[in-house]
């Protein structure tokens, strides 16, 4: 069977429609993604436009090639103005509706208005740019990791490029001659396949925004905004495999602050918040940005350095503790001063996991407790490996134990 251009169209047409119904749902779904809707109108403004196009000669030509061109080009404009709204850019409508414009000024020149081949060529010029810039700004986003984000740049690209294949079929209203029939055969299949390919991943797009989102919400202490302990964990034994394959120190600060409670309880639980988000300010305002800080629960946090010696990470505990003592806090007017115990453990590049890094320096914050608070306490090398050595002889009794 040979397809003829209107039934083509009305295929096409029903394909967006489809297309529009599925994103419109998902955006009903995900309602603060305001890209999904943008999306879905572009693409009902797509098959809207399709269908004035299927039903030329049985309407005026005003609404056949005016009205339906102007209307495809603001769907353009819109899809666009759906990915800047994704990427969290704001779009001008003057640029949105730029394409409708320049398609209804150039109408208004009898010759070209007139000629089918110009029509065509400039509704390509606009398809293709609204598509291509639509594709920068997804690349220019490329640093927020999405899977779905390549495909949907591909699939945008090769719309752009197929466009110009729409001008020789421009004249054609009536059904094609067999010179047509293989390049209709192709725009068709082209057009039915970037609809359905466009929204699908236009929609997994922005649901791996979510999860990604959530994934990052759930390492992520909620009220100081530093990651939590789950993501501390996670981050931790990952770098301290890498400095034990290295070779490089890696250095362990555990953080308590003295007499927590007390602040609580005196000055409310609203300025005990206040004094946490403060601390984490000041703390992180003392490391490098490869280092990774947390908070581990309660008023306690724990800072992994990497690639940092012994004295280095005592130049960073003690440069934590007299900048947060330097800091003052303030409820209902009345300032006050809260300090902060360090427990340090270092390993020089040996195989020692987190755990043991965790008791060792855990040890050492408990001696700085007993030692008068307000100050930092190492733990010595000697003292790590031979807590390693006793964690190592542990795992493996238990080992023999449970295969002997």
């Amino acid at each position: 069977m040979t397809l003829d251009l209107p039934t083509s169209l009305i295929i096409a047409g029903f394909t967006l429609a489809v297309a529009s119904g599925l994103m419109l749902f998902s955006w009903v779904l995900l309602r603060s993604h305001k890209a999904l809707g943008q999306w879905g109108l572009a693409f009902f403004m797509g098959a809207l436009a399709i269908a004035l196009f299927a039903v030329r000669g049985h309407i005026p030509d005003v609404w056949s090639i005016l009205a339906a061109n102007t209307i495809l080009a603001a769907a353009y404009g819109i899809m666009w103005k759906g990915v800047r709204t994704f990427e969290g850019r704001p779009s001008a409508p003057v640029i949105v509706f730029a394409g409708a414009v320049v398609w209804l000024f150039a109408c208004m020149v009898p010759e070209f208005y007139a000629w089918p081949a110009a029509r065509a060529t400039l509704m390509t010029l606009i398809g293709m740019t609204y598509s291509l810039l639509a594709v920068a700004e997804l690349w220019r986003g490329r640093t927020e990791h999405l899977i779905s984000r390549w495909p949907i740049m591909v699939v945008l690209a090769v719309h752009a490029a197929t466009l110009p294949l729409r001008i020789p079929l421009a004249s054609a209203m009536g059904g094609p001659g067999t010179g047509h029939a293989a390049l209709l055969a192709f725009v068709m299949f082209e057009a039915v396949l970037f609809c359905m390919c466009a929204a699908y991943l236009f929609v997994s797009l922005n649901k791996e925004r979510v999860a990604l989102r959530y994934e990052q919400t759930s390492l992520q202490d909620p009220l100081t905004a530093v990651p939590n302990r789950r993501a501390f964990l996670q981050q931790a034994a990952r770098i301290i495999d890498r400095s034990s394959v290295s070779g490089r120190p890696v250095a362990l600060l555990l953080f308590d602050l003295d007499r927590f409670k007390s602040v609580n309880d005196r000055y409310g639980h609203s300025a005990g918040d206040e004094t946490l988000v403060a601390f984490c300010r000041v703390a992180v305002g003392q490391l490098r940005p490869t280092d990774l800080f947390a908070r581990l629960g309660g008023e306690e946090f724990g800072c992994l350095l990497p690639d940092t010696t012994r004295t280095d990470a005592l130049g960073v505990a003690e440069r934590v503790r007299v900048a947060f003592e330097a800091t003052t806090h303030g409820a209902a007017d009345v300032p006050f001063v809260v300090t902060v115990s360090v427990g340090m453990a270092v390993a020089d590049g040996s195989n020692i996991d987190l755990p043991t890094l965790l008791v060792a320096a855990d040890r050492a914050l408990y001696r700085a407790k007993q030692e008068g608070r307000n100050r930092v306490e190492p733990n010595s090398l000697a003292a790590l490996c031979s807590l390693a050595e006793s964690r190592a002889a542990l795992s493996a009794r238990e080992g023999d134990k449970k295969f002997g």
